[in-house]
């Protein structure tokens, strides 16, 4: 039997503001888009939010066409997904964790350096892809919302919605760090952000590695 017209709008409703509420809390998407935008210039931040909001198919692909399947056969792939995550996130949380101070000339050759746009697209994707607590989040939103009867124009509808508020909430991000007096001020106390988001992105790490314990 098919979803009702009010029913399916009540479904996206809920399901897009949980959503938009997840997206917008702290977490290792908000740390790379912020790191990635202190360091880099406003580019290397959009490509990154950009990247994340990419990411976000994998997410809609399981939960909203079917592929959950996989995950409720084969668990033990949340394992997989959650070191795999782990092991990223340390990376780049040892090498934020290293950053040095930046003076007036480092700071404005990096502003005028090119970027490479599929390096930071693709840290973009490989956050958001191997976010263990996004992979949860979406797994628990989509068996208590979404069933077997929800009609495909409502999903291909929240999977559309889950990439645009991704994508424009994180280039929100990136555009206020990016702007040029926001990132000149931020980036003369770079380095220690640069420490501070490398001991969020290393703690994230090391409870993701824990979590089974």
């Amino acid at each position: 039997m098919a979803i009702a017209t009010g029913s399916s709008l009540a479904v996206f409703t809920s399901v897009a503001l949980a959503h938009v509420l997840a997206v917008m809390s702290p977490g290792p998407d908000f740390a790379m888009v912020t790191r990635q935008t202190l360091n880099y210039g406003r580019g290397a931040g959009l490509w990154t939010a950009w990247g994340i909001a990419f990411g976000i198919l994998y997410h809609a692909a399981y939960g909203l066409f079917g592929l959950g399947w996989l995950l409720q056969r084969y668990p033990q792939m949340l394992d997989v997904i959650r070191f795999a995550g782990a092991a990223f996130l340390l990376y780049m949380g040892i090498g934020a964790l290293r950053a040095k101070p930046r003076d007036e000339s480092a700071m404005s050759e990096a502003a005028e350096n090119k970027i490479d746009p599929r390096r930071h697209f693709g840290i973009g994707v490989m956050t958001n892809v191997l976010n263990p607590k996004a992979t949860l989040s979406f797994t628990a939103l989509f068996t208590a919302v979404i069933a077997t009867q929800t009609p495909m124009p409502l999903r291909y509808a929240l999977a559309g919605w889950f990439i645009v508020s991704t994508a424009l909430w994180f280039s929100f991000v990136a555009l206020t760090l990016g702007h040029a007096r926001v990132r000149g001020v931020l980036m003369r106390y770079g380095h220690w952000i640069d420490r501070v988001t490398g001991a969020i992105l290393v703690a994230l790490a090391i409870g993701l590695m824990l979590a089974k314990l």
